[in-house]
């Protein structure tokens, strides 16, 4: 499958956040997005393994869900690769937290794809599938 990615070196330059910040308050970023008709919203943060969303970036993507309505959740999502060199699959990735009905629950750790086509049957979204 072809790569999504246009250009490689344009995608490495870091969006640097100094002088846009008010002591500990700064812009934030949502790894990936989808949004469905205006039914269905699915935010993705994407973490190497283990590491947690911080607290700011958690409580924006909290209140976004939140606004949004019942069909919307965040996917905290997981990787293991270590070189840097090399782009991250997200289809290869693996959902290991959810926010839901405001709540966040552990799940069993599930790939992304299977997770989402999950999804998108029990909220009846054909477009969801992957």
């Amino acid at each position: 499958m072809k790569s999504l990615i246009k250009n490689r070196d344009r995608v490495k330059q870091v969006l640097d956040f100094t002088g846009v910040q008010n002591k500990k308050m700064h812009p934030s970023d949502i790894d990936a997005v989808l949004e469905f008709n205006n039914e269905a919203l699915i935010l993705m943060e994407v973490k190497y393994k283990f590491n947690k969303i911080p607290i700011g970036q958690k409580l924006l993507l909290q209140r976004i869900a939140d606004r949004w309505g019942d069909k919307a959740i965040v996917l905290k999502i997981e990787h293991s690769f270590t070189d840097d060199k090399v782009n991250i699959p997200l289809d290869l990735c693996e959902v290991t937290q959810i926010y839901y009905n405001k709540k966040w629950s552990l799940i069993n750790r599930t790939n992304v794809i299977e997770y989402l086509n999950r999804l998108g049957e029990k909220w009846n979204i054909k477009k969801c599938k992957f």
